[in-house]
């Protein structure tokens, strides 16, 4: 059997809790770092309730298999998958308290994108943090807080 050498990054070791760790502080740059590329999400797009379209913001809805998730909020993000290659977006990653919801969701906005998504994968690649909760999407407060996350996500992700 061959010893395999620790992978350092930083002089530090390589290792799944680190990534964790990183990931719950809301540390993309260092998650980026240790795993030597975005951290990643996918899922298949499912039906949704279509709020987001309603008010201007259709998003693909990705379930997630799994109850602890290592971050939320909302990030820039690029997304792969269904013809699409790194794709600029806005994500949410969440419960969605606001509108009752219970389940982890992940809702990708595709910026400058039209079409059906639903039943196909995509490959989410978190870029960076642009906020960590939403108020309600009943009010316009909620509607303006989606404008201007946008428009830093796509500062970030450098379409403006």
């Amino acid at each position: 059997m061959d010893e395999v050498a620790q992978f350092l990054v930083d002089g530090e070791r390589v290792s799944s809790s680190l990534v964790r760790e990183a990931l719950n502080r809301g540390d993309l740059e260092r998650a980026t770092r240790l795993l030597g590329r975005p951290y990643r999400m996918a899922g298949r797009v499912r039906l949704g309730k279509k709020l987001g379209r309603q008010l201007g913001f259709p998003t693909a809805n990705l379930a997630l298999h799994r109850k602890v998730v290592p971050l939320w909020g909302i990030f820039a993000v690029r997304a792969s998958g269904a013809g699409l290659v790194d794709h600029p977006a806005v994500a949410s990653l969440g419960t969605r308290p606001t509108v009752d919801g219970t389940d982890p969701l992940l809702e990708v906005h595709l910026f400058d994108w039209e079409g059906d998504l639903y039943g196909r994968y995509l490959d989410v690649d978190f870029v960076a943090a642009c906020a960590t909760s939403r108020s309600s999407p009943r009010s316009m407060s909620w509607w303006r807080r989606c404008t201007a996350t946008a428009a830093a996500a796509r500062a970030v992700l450098g379409i403006c």
